[in-house]
């Protein structure tokens, strides 16, 4: 933690997004109970849209196995900006 490879990986998304993909907004979704991620994804200019407190969850259990369990996801967005100009007017 605290090294940047978080904010390293998500730019690299957002670059994919963006360079590679053709598209000016990128959206994640994240468990509400991921605070640090959360705090992370506004620190770089997501706003969460909606959230979803229906969903469910996978975790894992000490014997290996798997469990499902209920989470609330958040639906957040950021805008890249850079989008194609029209007619270099835009």
């Amino acid at each position: 933690r605290r090294r940047g490879v978080a904010e390293e990986l998500v730019a690299a998304a957002e670059m994919a997004v963006r360079m590679e993909w053709g598209y000016t907004e990128c959206y994640l979704y994240v468990e509400k109970r991921n605070t640090p991620a959360i705090q992370l994804y506004r620190k770089l200019g997501y706003k969460q849209l909606w959230e979803d407190d229906t969903a469910r969850t996978l975790i894992p259990t000490n014997s290996g196995n798997m469990i499902t369990d209920s989470t609330t996801l958040v639906c957040m967005r950021k805008k890249l900006g850079g989008g194609p100009k029209l007619f270099g007017l835009f």
